[in-house]
Parts: structure tokens; sequence; C-alpha cells
């Protein structure tokens, strides 16, 4: 059950990325890079708010694999919305 608060960062992140790719106007690489950015500050933020990451114990491999969820989540959720 803690793994669910990335899944849902990540589909709760749909709305804000595609809110700043309309903003910034990316397409493409930009938009992929962008998303990645994306992805890692708000799984960053959710480590930081479920208090699994302190600056003093950080630990490279959990942060990389929440930040996996949270773009996976995010992909899916914009795939699900596209309609594919």
């Amino acid at each position: 059950m803690e793994q669910a608060i990335y899944w849902l960062t990540g589909a709760l992140g749909v709305p804000l990325i595609n809110w700043l790719k309309q903003v910034w106007g990316l397409e493409d690489k930009a938009a992929m890079w962008l998303t990645l950015v994306v992805a890692a500050v708000l799984g960053t933020a959710a480590l930081l708010m479920e208090h699994e990451l302190a600056w003093d114990s950080f630990n490279p491999e959990n942060l990389l694999a929440v930040v996996g969820q949270v773009l996976a989540a995010a992909t899916l959720a914009y795939e699900l919305l596209r309609g594919k």
C-alpha cells in the first residue's frame, strides 16, 4: 500500500506536465525531458512526504526506483487519457 502514493503522484503529475508543455510550447524530445524532470521532482517530494528520504542517509537506488514508478504512472495515465 505504501507504493500507492508514488503511483498516485505520477497520475496527478499528468495535468501538470501537460500544462507546462502548453505554457512553454514544448514538443518531442524537450517534452520528454520535461516529463522526466517533473517525475524526478514529484518522486523526490513523495519520498520526502513519506519520510523515506533523509539527507543524511541518501539512497540513490530508492530515489531512482520511485522516480521510475512516478514516470510509469504518468505515462500510463497519459496514454489512458489520450485514448490509446
